[in-house]
């Protein structure tokens, strides 16, 4: 009996013996080189591993391998594809038996992986080409082939990864690579879920593919990812095929709210610009590993929802965009250089420089259709933009534009490519509300009326002040319906021609106040001008204004730059609505000040200098005795002669006859006497009126001004 046991303690010890000392027995290096040639036959890479190989039965049947390393394809820099400091395999004997790899332990410690794309957009991971295409040896059903794969404890720990694409000049890399993967079998599905650190930003993976099978065969297989990289976050559920390249299709979402360190991430880094903070994204995409297209898609791009289809191409430094959109409303805010502040009136024109560098974040082609557009106060209705930025340069086609009632076409160019960006545009509409468009660009709502405007415009400048320097263009304006509000020019004509007793100052500016006051305008029937601008100098040749009581022509000018205005006017009061029938009254009026204050009321230069004009060429003209030495010489009347170019007198027709004409001519015509009235009174001031004396001779009597 004690012989027994001593027997199968014996048996036992020789067996455990066996276990731990015959897999050192086994002269595994031995192949090693036969290994090497297998691996690098199946890959149609040159595979090497260390001398440092051995085999083991406990705890588990394994094999360790170091430094193994699948060689880079021809033509590329890295020096490999892959490099593992080491990998432990654990192997099932029994199945490998049987043709099946059934690994329950797969760990590989410091992976590198280098995937390069050529300048010509070859790849070096396609192993694929360069591996045997023996079918008989490639067939599933291949004698020596297995048949089946099963993973257990499958980890990647510490591994990295970089990407470098030399067609689009781009980088990536990732590590810290902490992957776990499942897999029961090849038809079963393969998941992978783990973190990183891309580009140096934690990020998380949950990966599931349900048939790694279809994909070794190029036959579609489903994905579903959802990733996290930052505060970026995406999900997917696509239909994947590697079958003439990679390409995928199906529904994705993509929700970024810091889009700037989401461009970065990618590639694509962002100016620091107004605009471009945030970004989500859902709808049907198919696409490859260089572009993608989005089918029904919905965009909430910063204040911006959308909807549409859109494609994206990044295979080239620099990112396109292509689409057709439509949206509620498109607001530019953010992307433009915000408005001057001010307390009250029209804000000073900012010197701060703008910054249009958006621009040059990526190239698009937009066809977009929107209720509404907004840029800065202006507010523009139900239009269509095709707009197209390439490399700094925007270019916005409008051939459907509704602002404020009225609708047109128009097209603005933002050129941001130097240092000082450019501007120009041209716009055309029909039916425009004067008075909400004057409260949204000139911050005031004095101005009535429906009519047409036409404006192009070229500028340059990287500040408003810079811009309002160097504006050019021209436009014309025609308004019917309407009035100006704040003053009442054919009361103020009318009041004015009521003054027959002489010249009265103060009854003239009581009369100017009375017309002027928020409850005061001016009706018109039609109000037309044309202009041109030069260097922010608007000039307008002609102005007319037809209305009840009332016609106006006028000229004048409006400094942009220095916001200041200087028209001179010349309206007409009629004592009729229609004008044709009784006396009518004209008076200059001029409109100065600046656009936060401007000015309102009766010429008294031009009405001066018109009366007096015409009177003292009457003066100067007047029929006399031409005999008389003293009337000849009198140097007041030659020095204002020489000032004024007057005529040389005419020799007299009949005595008695120059007071007449000095002052009836306009009167028989209907027009005011006030004109002359001011006229009389000037000259009075100038050279001392005097009384009539009985004891004056007839030629003091003539000589005495009038």
């Amino acid at each position: 009996m004690g012989r027994i046991l001593f027997f199968l303690v014996a048996l036992v010890a020789l067996a455990l013996a066996v276990i731990l000392f015959l897999p050192g027995l086994i002269p595994v290096a031995a192949f090693k080189d036969r290994i090497e040639i297998a691996a690098s036959d199946a890959l149609g890479r040159k595979v090497t591993i260390a001398d440092d190989l051995s085999f083991r039965l406990f705890p588990r049947t394994a094999f360790r391998v170091a430094a193994l390393e699948v060689a880079n394809a021809d033509g590329f820099d890295a020096p490999y594809l892959i490099r593992v400091e080491e990998a432990d395999i654990g192997v099932g004997l029994i199945p490998l038996l049987s043709q099946s790899v059934e690994i329950d332990r797969f760990i590989l410690t410091r992976p590198d992986i280098r995937l390069e794309r050529a300048a010509n957009g070859a790849v070096n991971w396609n192993l694929a080409a360069a591996a045997p295409q023996d079918k008989e040896q490639d067939g599933a059903d291949s004698a020596g082939a297995p048949r089946e794969l099963k993973l257990g404890d499958v980890r990647i720990v510490d591994g990295a990864a970089r990407f470098d694409d030399a067609a689009a000049g781009q980088s990536f890399a990732a590590d810290e690579i902490n992957f776990a993967v499942v897999l029961k079998s090849l038809n079963e599905p393969l998941e992978l879920r783990g973190e990183m650190r891309f580009q140096d930003t934690p990020s998380k993976v949950d990966l599931v593919l349900t048939s790694l099978a279809a994909v070794l065969d190029d036959n579609p297989a489903n994905l579903k990812l959802n990733l996290e990289v930052g505060a970026t976050s995406a999900g997917a559920d696509l239909t994947v095929s590697t079958n003439g390249g990679i390409g995928y299709s199906g529904p994705i979402t993509l929700g970024a709210p810091d889009l700037p360190a989401l461009a970065k991430l990618v590639g694509a880094e962002l100016a620091d610009a107004p605009g471009f903070d945030k970004l989500s994204v859902t709808g049907q995409v198919n696409g490859g590993d260089t572009s993608l297209r989005l089918e029904n898609a919905q965009i909430a791009f910063d204040d911006i929802d959308a909807q549409g289809a859109v494609s994206l191409d990044w295979a080239s430094a620099r990112p396109i965009a292509r689409g057709v959109l439509s949206t509620d409303k498109l607001d530019l805010r953010p992307y433009m250089p915000p408005p001057a502040q001010s307390a009250e009136g029209f804000p000073a024109w900012s010197d701060a420089p703008m910054d249009f560098t958006s621009l040059r974040n990526m190239d698009a082609e937009f066809d977009i259709s929107t209720s509404a557009i907004f840029v800065n106060d202006l507010k523009f209705g139900e239009s269509r933009i095709k707009m197209t930025l390439d490399n700094g340069r925007m270019t916005a086609e409008i051939p459907e534009l509704s602002m404020y009632g009225g609708q047109g076409s128009g097209r603005v160019v933002v050129n941001a490519r130097s240092s000082v960006p450019s501007f120009a545009g041209n716009f055309d509409v029909a039916a425009v509300e004067a008075q909400p468009l004057t409260l949204d660009l000139m911050k005031h709502d004095n101005l009535l009326g429906v009519g047409a405007l036409k404006f192009n415009f070229q500028a340059s400048g990287a500040s408003q002040a810079a811009i309002m320097r160097s504006i050019d263009g021209s436009g014309g304006f025609d308004l019917a319906n309407g009035a100006l509000k704040g003053v009442n020019i054919a009361a103020l004509v009318r009041a004015a021609g009521q003054l027959q007793q002489g010249f009265n100052p103060a009854a003239l500016q009581r009369a100017a106040t009375q017309a002027r006051g928020p409850s005061q305008q001016t009706d018109f029937s039609e109000f037309l001008s044309n202009f041109t601008i030069e260097n922010g100098l608007v000039t307008a040749p002609t102005i007319n204004l037809t209305g009840p009581y009332l016609t106006m022509t006028g000229n004048g000018a409006i400094n942009l730059a220095e916001q200041t205005i200087d028209l001179r006017l010349r309206p007409r009061g009629a004592a009729t609505a229609s004008g044709e029938t009784g006396r009518t009254v004209a008076i200059p009026v001029r409109v100065g000040g600046t656009f936060s204050k401007p000015t309102f009321g009766i010429d008294a230069e031009a009405l001066a200098r018109g009366g007096l004009e015409r009177a003292l060429g009457d003066v100067l003209n007047r029929g006399g005795d031409t005999q008389n030495d003293d009337a000849q010489g009198d140097p007041a009347k030659t020095i204002l002669k020489g000032i004024l170019g007057g005529q040389q007198p005419p020799a007299p027709e009949s005595e008695g006859t120059s007071e007449e004409g000095a002052g009836g001519g306009d009167e028989a015509a209907g027009e005011t006497s006030l004109e002359e009235t001011l006229v009389t009174e000037g000259l009075n001031a100038i050279f001392g009126a005097r009384k009539k004396k009985a004891e004056d001779t007839p030629e003091e009597k003539e000589d005495a001004p009038e």
